[in-house]
């Protein structure tokens, strides 16, 4: 397997003090004679995490809208497979892991993690949020959503307004927890051994009839055209392969639970013996999922939707792509795979597209078809837009690509100072997880555009907290014009670790 090129680590930024962000905005105001010794803006050339989830737009089937099945969604938590981590399903509102009774509790995570582990969030205290997130509580109190939503900072809720939110179906965000869940299924097999068909680690350059053998589309398919979206085309060339959205999941991305299965299956005792085994052992449990389920808990999972979760749930898996697949100190997802999750997967097919994910792209990028998106080519960047860095792959070509550039048209150019492209996960009504690697910043929102198929959400998040991001920035503080200027160059990354 290619390994993917990992961004250079120049420097590394500490993360905020309590003191070091209100420092910074008091002496723009003038209210300190010095700025603080530590906790500046960071140069060109810092190394960034990347962010992953990678969304999927939004998710209709014909005029009827996408409907489900047998093993469809189901509103409280999913049954624990035989030897899985034990887990209470349900809502749970806070978004926190429990455990069996008489059990004792989880260990609370260090003092400087950068998530909840499996404890419930707990919310920066309003007075608080300034200090320890870096952003303007009097702006973030003025945003208006439709919506619940949240902020995610430095690896805390900074900001919540999703309380009592009950789980519910997250459309084609399922696509993003699809792609994440496959990248640990590789993650967890890493050390099996090949000897023969259905064996060895699961990998993105595995052509698909190496695990299965039946399936619809393409039969020189690898992994990776499946996650991209192209695996349907009659050629997989360089040109010939469009990327076509496939909402529903039936031309393609569904097909991802038999290969999963498949390698799983080699080794149950520690696995589980099915996917839903898999999910609730080693996504849901060390994570703290306790809000979700996956296709009402069914062993074959439908990857273009079905994911019933909440706010809080969506936030984790939206950090733990935030930190390049490591959550409280353990590697669950490997940082190859997020940085291929969160960029450019076939430059010549979407430039806006990597594993089951939306990029913000500059040029040559399109919505592969979903109903209400723009139609064509999009020559500017809209997901979420100008004022916010495009995903390019460091280096060309990679993996299964074979592209020898970015491939974007005149006057947008490949070239990145700083390698912190936003990603998004996105679902039908405006169902949004969105990162920010060179912000350390991860938005949830449910409900953004709930009369429409998505494409529109990233921007209206974006826009919307925004605000609140520039209020407080250490070098453009309350100078959007400035901050949108470097930001959206690639050029200023102030939180880039």
């Amino acid at each position: 397997m290619t390994a993917a090129p990992l961004r250079p680590r120049v420097h590394r930024t500490a993360r905020p003090t309590r003191g070091s962000w209100l420092a910074v905005f008091l002496v723009g105001c003038g209210a300190a004679d010095s700025p603080p010794a530590t906790d500046g803006p960071l140069g060109a050339g810092g190394a960034v995490g990347t962010g992953g989830i990678v969304g999927a737009g939004g998710a209709t089937s014909g005029s009827g809208g996408a409907t489900i099945g047998s093993g469809g969604v189901a509103s409280s938590g999913g049954s624990p497979g035989s030897g899985g981590a034990p887990l209470t399903g349900g809502a749970g509102g806070a978004g926190g892991a429990t455990t069996d009774a008489g059990s004792p509790p989880p260990p609370p995570p260090p003092e400087d993690s950068t998530d909840p582990g499996t404890l419930p969030w707990v919310p920066v205290p309003e007075g608080e949020v300034l200090a320890t997130c870096g952003l303007d509580p009097a702006a973030l109190a003025r945003v208006s959503l439709p919506g619940p939503w949240a902020i995610v900072r430095h690896g805390r809720l900074c900001h919540d307004r999703s309380a009592g939110m009950a789980p519910a179906e997250a459309w084609s965000t399922t696509k993003t927890l699809g792609a994440t869940v496959t990248g640990m299924v590789a993650y967890q097999t890493r050390e099996l051994a090949r000897t023969g068909r259905k064996t060895g680690p699961l990998s993105d350059e595995d052509r698909v009839d190496h695990w299965l053998d039946a399936f619809s589309f393409n039969r020189e398919a690898h992994v990776a055209h499946v996650l991209a979206m192209v695996a349907h085309n009659s050629s997989l060339a360089p040109g010939q392969r469009p990327m076509a959205y496939d909402t529903i999941g039936t031309t393609q991305i569904n097909a991802l639970s038999d290969v999963l299965t498949a390698a799983i299956a080699q080794d149950a005792v520690r696995l589980g013996g099915n996917l839903e085994e898999f999910v609730q052992r080693h996504v849901f449990a060390p994570l703290g999922m306790t809000a979700s389920t996956w296709s009402g808990g069914a062993p074959a999972k439908v990857f273009a939707y079905s994911w019933s979760t909440n706010v809080h749930d969506m936030a984790r898996v939206g950090l733990l792509l935030m930190n390049r697949g490591v959550w409280s100190g353990q590697r669950l997802l490997d940082e190859g795979w997020v940085y291929r999750m969160t960029h450019p997967a076939f430059e010549d097919s979407n430039t806006g597209y990597g594993y089951l994910t939306w990029l913000n792209a500059s040029s040559n990028h399109h919505f592969g078809g979903i109903p209400g998106a723009p139609v064509g080519l999009q020559q500017q960047p809209q997901s979420p837009g100008p004022c916010a860095p495009v995903s390019v792959f460091a280096t060309h070509p990679h993996g299964l690509s074979a592209a020898t550039d970015c491939n974007y048209a005149p006057p947008y150019s490949c070239a990145q100072p700083l390698d912190v492209g936003v990603w998004n996960a996105v679902g039908l009504g405006g169902q949004v997880i969105q990162g920010h690697p060179g912000l350390d910043l991860v938005v949830v929102a449910r409900d953004v555009t709930p009369l429409g198929s998505g494409p529109d959400a990233p921007r209206i998040v974006w826009d919307a907290v925004r605000p609140a991001v520039v209020a407080t920035d250490p070098t453009y503080r309350g100078d959007e014009a400035g901050f949108c200027a470097a930001y959206g160059a690639n050029t200023y990354a102030p939180d880039l670790r």
